[in-house]
């Protein structure tokens, strides 16, 4: 009789086999997830870096139009304290108007503060067709107007509803290079773009990845810097 010896593997051997499986698979898995936050991530920094070369380049061909001796003190309005509700930047022609995304985020918030409205909608930013700057002239009650005709407005950054995660604008400022009086000036203009999510910001920086809070995958701070000139 012939005798024949059957080999196969040792339960150890298919245990081994089975926990490298496993391991492989979870390693896949993990560096797919990573993969796809730094994806998210960049994602996030592109469409505010494009937001920023848009809306400066805008605003660059409006200061090249504008006379500097219409964009004097009154010319950037902004409250210099954390509950500013609206912004406005006024050259002339053209104006610059946005709200707070603090309270477009929440909107329980506001208080006695207004938001500034387009056809009674409110907006994010909004490149506003305004002779003389009106928008940033008291009327005769001692306000600013909140309202502006959507046929001679333009948005520049999509609006934001409450719980939102778009851009919103942060911070503008705006200062006067050159001293002389003439038609002709420089500027430095200054603006911050960021996430509308308040609840993921602290200290105009998102939060970091270890508060439990936190959406660092999705929450981005940009500032941006240019020099612009008037031709009168």
């Amino acid at each position: 009789m012939t005798r024949v010896d059957k080999q196969g593997f040792t339960l150890v051997e298919l245990m081994l086999a089975m926990a490298f499986i496993s391991i492989l698979l979870l390693s896949i898995t993990m560096v797919g997830v990573q993969a796809g936050r730094m994806y998210s991530r960049g994602v996030v920094l592109r469409d505010i870096n494009q937001a920023g070369r848009d809306i400066s380049d805008t605003i660059r061909r409006d200061f090249l139009q504008a006379n500097a001796n219409k964009i004097d003190g009154s010319g950037l309005r902004v409250p210099n304290n954390s509950s500013w509700a609206t912004g406005r930047l006024c050259l002339g022609s053209h104006s610059y108007v946005w709200n707070n995304p603090r309270y477009l985020d929440d909107p329980s918030l506001l208080g006695a503060n207004r938001l500034f409205k387009v056809d009674g909608n409110p907006i994010n930013l909004v490149r506003v067709v305004d002779a003389d700057g009106g928008l940033c002239k008291k009327d005769g009650s001692g306000k600013y107007p909140e309202m502006v005709d959507l046929a001679k407005s333009s948005n520049l950054l999509r609006s934001i509803s409450s719980g939102d995660g778009s851009i919103g604008m942060h911070d503008v400022t705006l200062e006067k290079i050159t001293s002389d009086d003439s038609r002709e000036a420089l500027y430095k203009l200054t603006f911050t773009l960021g996430t509308s999510k308040m609840s993921e910001i602290r200290n105009s920086s998102c939060k970091d990845p270890s508060e439990t809070d936190n959406n660092f995958d999705f929450c981005s701070i940009n500032k941006f810097e240019m020099i612009v000139r008037t031709n009168g």
